[in-house]
């Protein structure tokens, strides 16, 4: 029953502890040593201590004879310094030792979308971009688009360098791992992520469809509000993630797609806290809900008018806003189920998916495993279709005798006004 924007909300705020200062060493180099073997069996992400150099914008020889260097944790962001200037970009670089067998067969890195474009360097030579990487904002341009490579490697040692540079989002840095593997593994990895981003994209808009015909039948505003939910939640997962939107149009405009991202996010908790307040309309309060909708609309326009370096700024207060909606309809539907509210067992169950939904994205973000897209994708999936199902069967029993009563002394059944 929860809004699925929600969740990713609580994960966003723990992600944003991650932060990471980078340290400074003298005389070392960030080294990534692959057991033998190990790429055969499965795709290595690349975490942990790379080479940092902030501000800069270097070549591979320019590597050479560094005195000192600046490590920082990857994934991370990049955390300002009181005292220093902000670090607008700057060239990460870490060295993987493989064996020899590894080395037989071809290889790809998967590269995630970074904030806000980066080029690719692999033993020297450029091998992907994603915007365009620059100096200032005038000779740099933001996308967002995850995208997997596939080269030949010779040598035991492999240098990898990303270049990146932001001058348009309030966050900066790689927040997401690199991940090596043999082409043919990262090669079905990018189908699976393709054919689930599909099948859920298909799958909501076919639930949000159903939603309207059963408007049509039974003339209940919570099926257009569970539509509303089912198709910002399409717009939603076709703005991020794997931004499968950026995919089919790799010339979209940035712009268009940060704002909505953004919006559709504000929308699906929108819509997902007036259908819960519409199947539980004596436990939630009407100034509740007003105050939210009047927050929504305002982040809305905000987003629309200003420019994405600073709504970005201001999307921890919007966080903050949710996680006490989050709440709030935590306590909602635990009251509805201790005063027996009818039909309220399914909707349990959909927010009982959630809450496993939520934790496998948080211990994800967390770095304990990699994040499934297909396992992601059909988890929220199954969610709405459960959702569904929760939202007929509280309407049936909306209108019975039952729900909203309360059991006198003789025994016989009331009703609370």
């Amino acid at each position: 029953m929860f809004s699925p924007s929600i969740l990713i909300i609580m994960a966003s705020l723990l992600l944003s502890i991650k932060d990471e200062t980078p340290r400074q060493t003298s005389n070392q180099e960030a080294l990534f040593i692959v057991p033998q073997g190990q790429l055969s069996k499965q795709p290595i992400d690349l975490k942990g201590i790379w080479e940092f150099y902030p501000n800069e914008l270097t070549e591979s020889n320019g590597f050479l004879d560094r005195s000192n260097q600046t490590f920082v944790v990857v994934p991370s962001w990049w955390a300002e310094e009181e005292g220093k200037s902000s670090v607008q970009y700057g060239t990460y670089r870490l060295k993987v030792l493989m064996a020899s067998s590894d080395r037989q067969q071809s290889l790809a890195l998967k590269m995630p979308d970074v904030y806000c474009a980066y080029e690719l360097w692999l033993n020297g030579e450029l091998i992907g971009q994603n915007g365009i990487v620059g100096r200032a904002k005038e000779t740099s341009k933001p996308q967002w688009k995850p995208d997997t490579y596939f080269f030949e490697q010779n040598k035991d040692t492999l240098e990898i360098v990303v270049k990146l540079s932001n001058f348009y989002h309030y966050r900066t840095g790689i927040n997401n791992p690199l991940v090596l593997g043999t082409a043919e593994q990262l090669k079905q990895n990018q189908h699976r992520t393709e054919v689930s981003n599909v099948i859920l994209l298909s799958g909501l808009t076919v639930l949000g469809l159903i939603g309207i015909v059963l408007y049509f039948m039974r003339s209940s505003i919570q099926y257009v509000l569970y539509s509303l939910l089912c198709f910002s939640w399409v717009v939603r997962a076709a703005f991020s993630n794997h931004y499968q939107i950026v995919q089919w149009f790799e010339n979209i405009n940035w712009h268009f797609v940060v704002r909505t991202e953004y919006i559709s996010l504000y929308l699906s908790t929108l819509f997902g806290s007036l259908l819960v307040g519409s199947l539980f309309p004596k436990e939630v309060s009407k100034v509740f809900r007003i105050i939210y909708i009047i927050a929504c609309f305002s982040f809305t326009v905000f987003t629309l008018v200003f420019s994405p370096m600073l709504f970005t700024t201001y999307i921890q207060l919007y966080l903050g806003l949710s996680s006490i909606l989050l709440l709030s309809i935590i306590v909602i539907v635990a009251r509805a189920y201790s005063e027996s509210r009818e039909g309220v067992t399914l909707i349990l169950a959909a927010a009982a998916l959630a809450v496993a939904m939520f934790g496998y994205v948080i211990m994800a973000y967390q770095g304990l495993f990699s994040l499934n897209d297909m396992f992601f994708n059909i988890g929220f999936l199954l969610m709405f279709i459960l959702t569904l199902m929760a939202v007929s069967e509280r309407i049936q029993k909306m209108g019975s005798d039952r729900d909203y009563g309360k059991m006198t002394f003789d025994g016989t059944m009331t009703k609370v006004r």
